[in-house]
């Protein structure tokens, strides 16, 4: 019996060593696959990019370089641009900030979530008929998405979708996790934050923090390095890495000033936080690629609206000839730059000029990147427009809707609504009885109004908008 027992253990450790070894050699067989220039390359355990997402805050559509800058070097945008596709038809949903945000989050006009203007104190926003913060009950909001498709998800600078501390936020608004993400430190929200340029642990109003105003780029930007540096070769990543810089307050330091000595004040202070910014975009583009995830990251720069008619930028912020400004839903105020790169895979130094893109269409994008797919019964306004990724151009079938409830007679912000379907774009407000059609690829200035010769095309437009009212929430 002793020497049988020994027999059977020897046999079945035999056994274990045989499988162990045919289950490794299985695994070893899976590490390379073949492609079409025959060459082999080591798969990573999954495949589907880290997607970062950059929003900068109030940057206007002719504030880089590679979109006609003269007189500010952005080398680092530049470079993106030079190593991935620049487009020239992407819009937010809305001239301010607020209902950009929610859209990216939502894949929904903002309008859908009473997100009509930028949160602000409890009051201003009950006057709006807005609420006091974007709806945290939805079934589906982009982090969480991801969250739930295994992406470790992160959401580090500006939030302005709720809280933020008093004057201008509710300390009850759901902080920025209850959305989906695994980390976050944030301002214009609830939450970590930082106080000057240290970590802080809960929510502070800080637009009178000089230190942090002229420190707020490196920080997020640090912030981003670290969570890619702590979660890489884990699982794929997700990040909102939204920028404050151009927004007001604007207070560079001497040093971030001193390149722009003899230009008028506002320049020198605009453009001073323009290079800061994009000297820190910069770091991150670099720290990417010294960690060796250019080739499984995707990385999409954009700005939330265009830049102010106030402050400094009223003389320095560019819309590169683009009518209208930040709050206007003329071209000026909601089309901005869209930069997209991902080594091997998005065509370089290529100016798409034809796609028609939307912030609403970011989520229905990356959850197919993802390879998740949306609720049935969760309609989403945008479209996916993966096929850019692609490196073909984009043709949407859904038109694009704006609506401001604000609007003032005598300013570019008079229009109450617009829409934008194909190669057209109305603006009207029926109650001053005016109406501007304009053909973008012929008049990307919004220069020549050919409604009057058009009307049965501006009569459709208005119908298409008013049967899109019907489904909003007064």
């Amino acid at each position: 019996m002793k020497i049988n027992t020994e027999m059977r253990m020897r046999y079945l450790k035999h056994i274990t060593l045989l499988w162990v070894a045919i289950i490794l050699s299985s695994c070893n067989e899976t590490k390379t696959t073949t492609v079409a220039d025959n060459a082999t390359i080591a798969e990573t355990e999954d495949a589907r990019p880290n997607i970062i997402f950059i929003f900068a805050d109030d940057w206007g559509y002719g504030d880089l370089g590679v979109y006609g800058n003269t007189e500010v070097a952005t080398p680092n945008l530049d470079k993106m641009a030079a190593e991935g596709t620049r487009y020239t038809q992407f819009h937010v949903t809305s001239g301010v900030c607020s209902p950009s945000r929610a859209s990216v989050l939502t894949g929904h006009f903002p309008a859908r979530h009473r997100v009509h203007a930028h949160f602000a104190g409890n009051e201003v926003n009950a006057k709006r008929h807005m609420p006091n913060y974007l709806n945290d009950s939805l079934p589906v909001y982009l982090p969480r998405t991801l969250q739930n498709a295994g992406y470790k998800t992160a959401h580090f600078g500006k939030w302005h979708l709720g809280g933020g501390g008093k004057p201008h936020g509710d300390p009850s608004a759901p902080e920025p996790k209850d959305y989906g993400y695994d980390e976050t430190r944030v301002w214009n929200g609830n939450g970590p934050t930082w106080k000057g340029d240290q970590k802080w642990p809960t929510t502070r109003f800080m637009d009178k923090d000089t230190l942090w105003v002229q420190s707020s780029s490196r920080i997020a930007v640090d912030e981003t390095i670290d969570f890619i540096k702590e979660n890489k070769g884990k699982q794929p990543m997700f990040v909102n890495l939204w920028l404050k810089d151009p927004h007001t307050p604007l207070w560079p330091s001497e040093a971030q000033r001193k390149p722009f000595k003899g230009l008028s004040p506002s320049k020198e202070t605009y453009y001073a936080v323009l290079k800061d910014a994009d000297y820190h975009i910069g770091r991150l583009l670099d720290s990417i690629s010294e960690l060796g995830l250019d080739e499984n990251t995707l990385i999409i720069f954009s700005s939330d609206n265009g830049p102010a008619g106030w402050g400094p930028s009223k003389e320095a912020g560019s819309t590169a000839g683009l009518k209208g400004r930040k709050v206007d839903i003329f071209q000026g105020g909601v089309a901005v730059p869209f930069i997209v790169k991902w080594k091997n895979h998005v065509e370089e130094n290529k100016v798409d000029s034809t796609s028609v893109l939307s912030t609403v269409d970011l989520l229905p994008t990356f959850a197919s990147l993802a390879q998740t797919e949306l609720p049935n019964d969760y309609a989403i306004d945008g479209e996916d427009i993966s096929s850019i990724i692609e490196n073909n151009s984009f043709k949407r079938t859904k038109p694009l809707f704006w609506e401001w409830r604000f609007p003032r007679e005598n300013t570019n912000h008079w229009a109450q609504g617009a829409v934008r379907k194909d190669d057209w774009k109305l603006l009207f407000n029926d109650k001053i009885k005016r109406e501007e059609l304009y053909q973008i690829s012929k008049d990307p200035k919004e220069n020549n109004n050919v409604a009057i010769a058009n009307q049965q095309r501006v009569n459709e437009f208005k119908q298409l908008w008013y049967e899109w009212k019907k489904e909003l929430p007064e």
